[in-house]
């Protein structure tokens, strides 16, 4: 069902890349979209997934729209889903199509 082996990139190391280029801390970072320490801290770290409140904050923070972060975490968030329950959709037959 799935092609790719490698999980895409967690939206939390793009921004951990961003962070290291313009030189700010998570701390810093947090403060700039008004979210908690935690909540940056977990999304970074890849635990929380971003959502569409935090895209909205992350892409004006950076510049670059909600859209790419959203992108970025369902990518992530398909390919877990197929991971954890390939077994399940392969058997869901293709009703159009065929």
């Amino acid at each position: 069902m799935n092609d790719r082996k490698a999980r895409p990139v967690q939206p939390g190391e793009v921004i951990l890349d961003l962070l290291d280029e313009l030189e700010m801390s998570q701390s810093q970072f947090a403060e700039v979209l008004g979210l908690s320490q935690e909540t940056v801290d977990e999304i970074i770290r890849g635990e929380e997934p971003i959502t569409v409140d935090a895209a909205i904050r992350i892409g004006r923070a950076f510049g670059n729209g909600h859209r790419l972060w959203l992108n970025l975490q369902q990518k992530v968030d398909v390919w877990d889903a197929i991971q954890s329950h390939h077994t399940e959709y392969d058997r869901v037959p293709t009703l159009i199509g065929e």
